[in-house]
């Protein structure tokens, strides 16, 4: 290294994607949605500087949760149903598409036999 210099880049680790927030959380792209940790983008540019993403799950994670506090205490519940189970159903059968898998999928089979 002395002598001729190595070319390093970052790891894909530090090369974040994710969501671009804002300082309270909430996302550009999606109504309501608050993003905090592993799934931003954007808080330190194109790249999180190393060690930093403790700070930002702790800053933004706590941002994030007074935000949705105070966004909970406008909202007004609905009457609750499971329409969207329904519609989703009409869809795939428009879609033709046919499983008998049961969906949302909440636990993976481990055993291999049930594989």
């Amino acid at each position: 290294m002395r002598i001729d210099p190595i070319l390093v880049y970052p790891t894909l680790h530090y090369q974040n994607g994710g969501l671009e927030i804002g300082g309270e959380g909430f996302t550009a792209v999606m109504k309501n949605l608050l993003v905090a940790g592993e799934a931003v983008g954007g808080i330190h540019g194109r790249n999180r500087l190393m060690g930093n993403s403790l700070l930002d799950i702790i800053v933004f994670g706590r941002n994030a949760g007074k935000a949705a506090v105070k966004k909970a205490k406008k909202i007004k519940i609905g009457s609750l149903n499971l329409k969207h189970v329904i519609q989703y159903a009409e869809e795939l059968k428009k879609a033709g598409i046919t499983s008998e898998q049961v969906s949302p999928l909440l636990l993976p089979q481990y055993a291999r036999h049930d594989r």
